[in-house]
């Protein structure tokens, strides 16, 4: 147990110091060499813990290998639950993953829920209620962006129509957990307790509509959660780019850019709840709502990308040359999990040295969107908080939408800011937009200036219309499971 214990405190280590090349090492090797040594359990955790740590080190197929082999390995289905979770994050990085194998691999999820586990509800029960009993479960309940998404929804929720009730999975005392206490709803911490407590500590409170926010991200434990069925009306969306692929979820949040009407049903297990505008509402934190913009032009022109340095492929890197060399002496300002290992990879696919600065991913970052001049979204796991933040920064970002849910959340966010333009539908539209906004200064300066008034007034900032509308959403599917 002891050695258990010294290897645990070794790749936490690891992790806190961005060792990723070296805790993947780490593991492959106790794996080879002491692999007899382990139980099934501590196996499939190393699996698991290899699977993170090659996903910061841009290692995406191997990832998703070494998660699904956790899964394999794996005795308990709790465990099992976890690292298939695990499995379809990394599914998302992909490169030559279909838009039906992806879903394929989220509706195999259901495989670790039995319906007899399901918890029952009564209509005439919860139609006595007065108000819809609304509950939000998410790990997100802290300094985390899910809760800039989360937070108009608490503000302004209509307290003569809905009881609201928030369940909090990670137990964080921060300032934004505290906010978002102050607003004085009901609040429970489950941060300690198991699934099925967590499941059942929600129908003792008669939730009629759950909506949890996490979907398979921090190892899909909401989603376990709604497995059990502790609500009659269940939603999934907001943190995560797909399909839930669990039968007990009856909605999943999306808006007209993300899935037209009659495109996409097929890679949901769960019915579309589709808003006419923005599927979400973004309030930034206070540090970034307070952030002045001091941007000045650069000579000559920088293009930055501030996403998460896993979804920046090879593929990506070339695309953004391609971009950089028909706008001479441009470079390109990126932040990585391992600076070194991403400029080392630049430079392999053509890069020139002064062309790439690769800088340490850090958690103080707002007032580095001033360093660049125009931002380029990844493919085909896009931005969603970083592209709000770069646009309420002033910086304009150019998208490439793909044909599911997870590659179009740039398209919807520019559509909704106003910006459609900006958002390509091939690689050739994706560089020559890029390529005419750095031509064009004065539309360049004009948008540094203007970009974060015009999302002030779009439906992206626009909280009462969209509580109103989510509210409006809430009722109909509550009136249609009263019948």
């Amino acid at each position: 147990m002891r050695n258990i214990q010294k290897i645990a405190d070794e790749l936490d280590r690891m992790q806190n110091k961005g060792q990723w090349e070296e805790g993947a090492a780490y593991i492959s090797f106790l794996l080879q060499k002491k692999g007899e040594a382990f139980s099934r359990d501590a196996a499939s955790c190393l699996l698991s813990k290899q699977g993170y740590f090659l996903l910061f080190c841009g290692r995406i197929a191997e990832a998703a290998a070494a998660y699904l082999e956790a899964v394999r390995v794996a005795q308990q289905i709790e465990h099992k639950r976890m690292y298939y979770s695990g499995y379809l994050m990394a599914s998302h990085y992909l490169l030559d993953i279909s838009d039906e194998e992806l879903a394929e691999r989220h509706f195999a999820y259901n495989q670790f829920f039995r319906s007899e586990d399901e918890l029952q509800h009564d209509r005439e029960e919860h139609r006595r209620h007065e108000k819809i009993r609304l509950g939000y479960l998410s790990g997100s309940f802290k300094d985390h962006v899910t809760s800039c998404f989360l937070m108009q929804l608490l503000a302004l929720a209509d307290r003569s129509r809905f009881e609201i009730y928030c369940y909090d999975e990670s137990g964080m005392d921060d300032a934004a957990a505290a906010q978002m206490k102050d607003l004085g709803h009901t609040w429970r911490n489950l941060a300690s307790s198991g699934t099925r407590e967590k499941a059942e500590a929600i129908q003792a409170d008669g939730i009629d509509i759950l909506f949890e926010l996490g979907g398979h991200t921090d190892g899909g434990r909401g989603l376990a959660v709604l497995g059990y069925k502790p609500a009659p009306v269940q939603i999934t969306g907001i943190g995560y780019m797909s399909t839930s692929g669990l039968r007990a979820v009856d909605y999943y949040l999306t808006d007209v850019f993300l899935d037209p009407p009659g495109v996409g049903e097929a890679y949901f297990s769960e019915k579309l709840l589709r808003l006419s505008r923005s599927h979400f509402c973004y309030t930034p934190f206070e540090t970034i709502y307070k952030a002045s913009i001091d941007w000045q032009p650069h000579q000559p022109l920088v293009f930055g990308c501030f996403n998460n340095s896993s979804k920046i492929s090879d593929e990506m890197l070339r695309l953004w040359l391609e971009i950089l060399r028909c706008v001479p002496d441009s470079r390109l300002l990126l932040k990585s999990w391992t600076p070194k290992a991403m400029r080392k990879r630049a430079l392999a696919v053509g890069y020139r040295p002064q062309e790439i600065e690769v800088r340490e991913m850090t958690l103080d970052y707002v007032h580095e969107y001033m360093d660049m001049d125009i931002a380029l979204d990844t493919y085909p796991y896009t931005g969603g908080g970083t592209t709000c933040e770069a646009l309420y920064m002033g910086v304009p970002v150019v998208t490439l939408a793909g044909t599911r849910h997870g590659a179009r959340f740039g398209l919807s966010l520019l559509e909704n800011v106003g910006l459609g333009e900006l958002a390509a539908q091939n690689e050739q539209e994706y560089i020559e937009r890029a390529v005419a906004l750095a031509r064009d200064r004065e539309l360049l300066a004009a948008l540094h200036t203007r970009l974060r008034p015009m999302m002030q007034v779009s439906p992206l900032m626009d909280g009462r219309g969209y509580v109103r509308e989510m509210e409006t959403a809430y009722e109909q599917i509550w009136e249609k499971w009263l019948g």
